[in-house]
């Protein structure tokens, strides 16, 4: 996978990511990305360079708990692909760039930077409005959340469009769990 098509990932992961914290939708228990909460500490223990790469890792993790915990009860969930729990490939790439962006903060994208300043007042609508919109996938509705089909030919930046739009799409405190399944791997 190319760095601008991981970046492309990345940027839509933290906009969802940072719309999840507490202080907006409350879907994961983080306020790791606001200065007066855990950004400060990160930034008194990591320096003004490290600390937002550090928020970065903590909220994909939080995001990604959440969204395992949503499909542990899932018939073949080995195969259930999500926003935060993508494809190997997209996964891998995305914690490989996040360690270079570390080893190399200059090369951090100015999209990414921004979202990822604590000192930012980001609004629930401001960060919907960073995910790119197209037309919204027809979802199948279960009981483990909504799931759409991988479009035959659809790259991985597209599929992982349609699931942070759906993604942003969900209620205050309430996440409603979109995905795919890649039947590619089994």
């Amino acid at each position: 996978m190319n760095p601008s098509d991981t970046d492309k990932i990345l940027h839509m992961q933290l906009a969802v990511a940072r719309m999840g914290e507490k202080e907006l939708m409350n879907w994961w228990n983080t306020d790791i990305a606001y200065e007066m909460g855990g950004a400060d500490f990160l930034k008194r223990l990591l320096g003004d360079t490290l600390a937002p790469l550090a928020s970065a890792e903590g909220l994909l993790k939080a995001a990604a708990l959440k969204e395992s915990q949503l499909i542990q009860d899932m018939p073949d969930q080995e195969n259930a692909r999500t926003l935060f729990l993508p494809e190997p490939e997209a996964a891998i790439a995305a914690e490989d760039r996040i360690r270079y962006f570390k080893r190399y903060p200059d090369s951090l994208p100015e999209n990414i930077a921004r979202l990822l300043d604590p000192k930012t007042e980001w609004t629930a609508e401001a960060l919907a409005a960073l995910i790119p919109s197209g037309k919204s996938p027809e979802y199948a509705g279960s009981s483990f959340g909504r799931e759409i089909e991988r479009p035959p030919g659809a790259g991985i930046i597209d599929i992982m469009a349609n699931l942070a739009a759906m993604a942003a799409g969900n209620d205050k405190s309430r996440y409603i769990l979109a995905y795919y399944r890649d039947t590619a791997h089994e």
